[in-house]
C-alpha cells in the first residue's frame, strides 16, 4: 500500500510563505489585485444610485456620522433611508467604481445565495444533512450534521490557533491552494449544535453545498441568482487555485454601492423591484437569533440583545465592543474584520455601508447610533 502523500506538500508551504511575505497588511482593503487567481462574478450593471438633495436625516447627524467616518480612516460611507440615498462620501481618491476587499462581509452573501438555491428548489432544506450536497462529506460526522448547523456557526468546527506555521491549517486555509484539504485539518473542538464557534470553514462548507445543490460554480450561481438581479456591477472572488474553490468566507471584491444593493436585498425581505429572488421567510430566519448565539443568525450578526463585548467563540481572541446599545432593537449587520460593515435597520428602512482602513478599536454601535439620533 503506497503511503499517502504528506499534506501540505513542500510546494504548498512555499506558496503560503510567498503570499505571506507580500501580504499588504496596511492596504488589503484596497489592494484588490494583490491576490491571484480570481474569478469574476458577472453583474447586471444597473444605473448608480444618486444621493438626494434634501435628506430626511438631520444635517447635524449626517455631519457627525461623516466626521466619525473620517476619524476611522474610512474609504466609503453610504447611508440609505426610506428608498433614497441620503449620503454618499468617498475619501483617499476612491469613488463609486472603486472595488474593495471587505473580508467576512462575504459570509452574509453566501447565506443569501443559499436562500436563492432553496427558493429555486435546488437545495431542499437546511435540515438536510450537509453530506447530501457535499459529496466528500457524505459518510463523515460533519456530513451527518444539518446544513443549518453551518449557517449558525455551530457545527463543532473550531478555528485553529491564529497564525501558526505556514504548514498549519490556519495559513493553508487563508492563503494556500487546497481549501478542501485545509478544512479537513481544522479541528472539531466545539460542541455541535449547542456551542457557537465562528469558523471560516463553516462558510466554506456552505459554499460547497451550494455548488453541489445547483451543479454550478459558485461565481455563476451568485451572478445569476443575486448579483445580476440586484443590478450590481462585476465583482470578483479569490480562488485557492485556477479553476478551484472560492474562499467563500471572505474576499468578495465589490463596490460600496453594490454592498448597499446587497443590504437592500435584506432590508426588502429578498425582493428586488417586483421580483422575489430570495424568499421573505428565508430573510426572516436568516436574521433571527440562532440557538447557540442570540447575536448571530445565519451568517449575519444581530445588535439585539445588547452585547457590550462581542466575541467570536473560544478559539478567537478578538473582542468587538458596542459601547452603547444600538438605538433601534432590530439592527442586523454584515461584519468584515476590523470595521468593514453593512448595517441594516428595518424599522427605519435604513442601510449604512462603511468600508475603510482596518480599525482595531472599532465600536459597533457608534456609527449607526450617530445616524439614528438624527431621525
Amino acid at each position: 500500500v503506497p503511503m499517502a502523500e504528506a499534506w501540505p506538500s513542500a510546494a504548498q508551504v512555499d506558496l503560503v510563505t510567498q503570499r505571506r511575505a507580500s501580504f499588504p497588511m496596511q492596504s488589503l482593503v484596497t489592494s484588490i489585485d494583490w491576490y491571484q487567481p480570481q474569478e469574476v462574478v458577472r453583474g447586471g450593471n444597473a444605473a448608480p444610485f444618486e444621493p438626494v438633495v434634501s435628506p430626511s436625516i438631520r444635517a447635524d447627524a449626517l455631519a457627525a456620522a461623516e466626521a466619525l467616518a473620517v476619524e476611522q480612516e474610512s474609504h466609503a460611507l453610504l447611508i440609505w433611508r426610506g428608498g433614497r440615498l441620503e449620503l454618499e462620501r468617498y475619501w483617499n481618491g476612491h469613488g463609486r467604481t472603486t472595488r474593495f476587499e471587505t473580508a467576512s462581509m462575504a459570509k452574509s452573501v453566501v447565506a443569501l445565495a443559499m436562500g436563492a438555491a432553496v427558493q429555486a428548489g435546488r437545495l431542499r432544506s437546511v435540515d438536510d444533512p450537509l453530506g447530501r450536497y457535499v459529496a466528500w462529506e457524505k459518510t463523515t460526522p460533519r456530513g451527518a450534521l444539518p446544513v443549518r448547523a453551518y449557517l449558525e456557526m455551530a457545527s463543532g468546527i473550531e478555528t485553529p490557533p491564529f497564525g501558526g506555521p505556514n504548514d498549519g491549517p490556519y495559513w493553508q486555509y487563508a492563503l494556500g491552494d487546497d481549501l478542501r484539504g485545509a478544512v479537513a485539518h481544522w479541528p472539531d473542538g466545539c460542541a455541535p449544535r449547542t456551542e457557537f464557534c465562528y469558523a471560516n470553514a463553516n462558510t466554506a462548507m456552505l459554499g460547497w453545498a451550494i455548488e453541489g445543490a445547483t451543479g454550478t460554480r459558485y461565481a455563476d450561481w451568485l451572478s445569476r441568482s443575486i448579483w445580476q438581479p440586484i443590478g450590481a456591477g462585476d465583482a470578483s472572488l479569490w480562488l485557492d487555485r485556477a479553476g478551484g474553490s472560492p474562499r467563500y468566507s471572505c474576499c468578495l471584491i465589490a463596490s460600496g454601492q453594490d454592498w448597499l444593493r446587497v443590504g437592500l436585498l435584506v432590508l426588502n425581505k429578498g425582493k428586488v423591484g417586483g421580483k422575489q429572488i430570495v424568499a421573505a421567510d428565508w430573510i426572516d430566519r436568516m436574521t433571527a437569533p440562532s440557538p447557540a448565539n442570540a447575536n448571530y443568525g445565519w451568517q449575519i450578526w444581530r445588535g439585539n440583545p445588547h452585547n457590550p463585548a462581542r466575541t467570536y467563540g473560544k478559539a478567537i481572541r478578538a473582542v468587538v465592543p458596542a459601547k452603547q446599545p444600538f438605538a433601534r432593537d432590530d439592527v442586523v449587520y454584515f461584519d468584515g474584520s476590523a470595521g468593514q460593515r453593512v448595517y441594516i435597520v428595518p424599522s427605519e428602512q435604513m442601510v449604512i455601508v462603511r468600508i475603510g482602513q482596518p480599525q482595531v478599536d472599532w465600536d459597533d454601535s457608534a456609527l449607526p447610533n450617530a445616524v439614528l439620533v438624527g431621525i
